[in-house]
């Protein structure tokens, strides 16, 4: 700023008014300074700025895995509507690793972060770290008690998974996951309510344990059709390759669907059905709920936002019910 107001012939505190708008300026002077701040590719420094102001204008965003389709087209939504306030995002990657996450939480402090929206590896450690330094934040995709949250019901969205095989006349089920998955608890209360045993009709294949998948499908009786419920799209995509090895036609004997609707479901053949996540309105909701939370003029209280999702209907269900 010395050298523009040098260049200008005003005083500093002129070309801080014309950038800054906090005082009026004669148009020709602000004409002025404004060519001169283009001609010298003149940027603010932000660091000083946030001294002044006590605003960084830096949200943090930390997710689990960024090799995930789902969290790149999350983070995309995010970085589009935090533009909309000003808004730069920090992106932190924590791959699951708590040490990681813990590591990251303390830089955002140091770079005094405004926000902090979070998918935490660890809900206990995870935000209890975060408590401590007392940073206004947010969770997405969780729903955790204690926390504003922007999510979607993980439970109900098994139990329509669940609907939706069963009336396409699969009569045996495979949730691909963890047992601890609320999806998965959604999808096997949804098929014991409709009637079938669940000790001879469902069963949990831990990802770390794909071959069990293979054996439980193989060992089927015959007429018996198999819905297959993979926890997200990456590990549906998996469980494709496994069916082709295996020759079993896919819907026609065993259905496949996913989790989060990310390109990867309408990539492969047959393409994937898919259980889509409102990406835009966690975007968008995140951000206006954590800049009221930022904003010290506004009172806030903890509030969870549940979206609903929506299976997007592919090859992979579409199957001719045999009698």
């Amino acid at each position: 700023m010395v050298d523009i107001a040098k260049k200008a012939g005003v005083s500093q505190a002129t070309v801080s008014r014309v950038i800054n708008g906090s005082a009026p300026v004669k148009a020709e002077i602000r004409a002025t300074v404004m060519e001169l701040i283009e001609k010298f590719d003149y940027h603010p420094n932000i660091m000083a700025q946030s001294l002044v102001g006590n605003k960084s204008l830096l949200i943090g965003v930390i997710i689990t895995d960024i090799a995930n389709p789902f969290f790149s087209d999350i983070i995309k939504s995010i970085e589009s509507e935090a533009t909309k306030y000003g808004y730069t995002i920090i992106l932190c990657n924590t791959n699951y690793e708590f040490d990681k996450e813990k590591k990251y939480i303390n830089i955002l402090k140091s770079y005094k972060v405004d926000g902090i929206l979070i998918v935490p590896c660890n809900q206990e450690m995870s935000l209890t770290k975060l408590k401590n330094i007392d940073i206004p934040s947010l969770v997405i995709t969780q729903d955790i008690k204690g926390w504003s949250c922007v999510s979607i019901s993980h439970y109900l969205a098994g139990k329509d998974v669940a609907k939706h095989l069963i009336n396409m006349g699969y009569s045996k089920f495979a949730f691909v996951g963890s047992e601890t998955d609320e999806k998965c608890r959604g999808f096997k209360d949804e098929i014991e309510m409709s009637g079938f045993d669940v000790k001879k009709s469902f069963i949990i294949i831990e990802e770390d344990n794909i071959s069990k998948l293979e054996k439980y499908i193989l060992n089927s009786f015959e007429n018996e059709y198999i819905g297959v419920f993979a926890y997200n799209d990456i590990e549906a995509l998996i469980v494709l390759h496994i069916l082709k090895k295996i020759k079993v036609d896919v819907p026609e004997e065993v259905a496949l669907i996913g989790f989060d609707n990310t390109f990867i479901s309408r990539e492969v053949t047959p393409n994937i059905s898919s259980v889509a996540q409102p990406i835009e309105e966690i975007g968008k909701q995140s951000i206006k709920i954590l800049i009221d939370k930022i904003d010290p003029q506004k009172e806030t209280k903890e509030e969870h936002i549940i979206l609903n999702t929506k299976i997007i209907v592919r090859e992979s269900t579409l199957k001719s019910i045999k009698n």
